[in-house]
């Protein structure tokens, strides 16, 4: 028990150290551009090599109800959280409108992934207590992604008293998912798929809403093909484990 539930602390963890290495370095804006194309990689290769083939083999079609319900919330938060523009900092008035658009990013990608952390922590813990060495593989993998999702969320989330809350929820996110289970001991398949279902819906909607518009302006910048390039790299390692 104790095991597993460390090995989702640790999890979380690397979300932390992405945002540690983040503000060690020095050039925002080429940081900025990396992160959201290496997080928009890593979000497609989590979507298609996890989460949509765990839904294909539920074999439930109504699954679609709530991927569709994900990309819905993720839409109305949208126009909840206060109004920002979708061009680049340089395209921008100035530079508080794009410094609200990115804090817009990170608030919605961290509400999504904390949603999706929490199963994967379920998942870990139930892992983890039956076979120690699987445990601890399947936490380096989900590590390695934490990483650069870290990087994107530090990156965009301002630093004020609630973006540093969010991302405790996001860090503590995957042991909750362990806690949940030391607590009632089995969570029904039909809500965990539930989950995952709308957890992919609002990861598609960031990509494609948020993510993507930022990565295809900026496709000629080096910064932007570097992130692609290690996302795609990184994705590959991960998938070996």
């Amino acid at each position: 028990m104790l095991y597993g539930l460390l090995m989702t602390l640790v999890c979380g963890l690397f979300f932390l150290i992405g945002i540690i290495i983040l503000n060690k370095c020095d050039n925002k804006e080429k940081i900025s551009l990396f992160t959201i194309s290496l997080a928009l990689i890593v979000m497609l290769g989590l979507s298609v090599f996890d989460l949509i083939p765990e839904l294909i083999e539920t074999k439930n079609l109504k699954l679609v109800i709530p991927v569709l319900m994900g990309v819905l919330i993720l839409y109305y938060l949208d126009k909840l959280i206060p109004h920002h523009s979708h061009h680049h900092k340089s395209k921008c008035k100035d530079h508080e409108e794009h410094e609200k658009h990115l804090n817009h990013i990170g608030i919605i990608t961290v509400i999504a992934l904390a949603l999706h952390n929490l199963i994967e922590g379920i998942a870990l813990y139930n892992v983890g207590i039956n076979d120690l060495k699987s445990g601890l593989l399947m936490m380096i993998s989900i590590g390695c992604h934490n990483i650069p999702l870290g990087f994107q969320v530090g990156n965009v989330l301002n630093k004020d008293i609630k973006s540093k809350i969010l991302i405790l929820i996001l860090v503590f996110s995957a042991m909750l998912g362990s806690l949940i289970m030391i607590l009632f001991g089995t969570v029904n398949e039909l809500i965990i798929s539930i989950i995952l279902a709308l957890s992919l819906g609002m990861i598609i909607y960031i990509m494609i809403f948020e993510l993507f518009r930022e990565v295809y302006d900026h496709l000629n910048k080096k910064e932007v093909i570097y992130g692609i390039i290690v996302g795609v790299t990184l994705i590959l390692m991960t998938s070996s484990l």
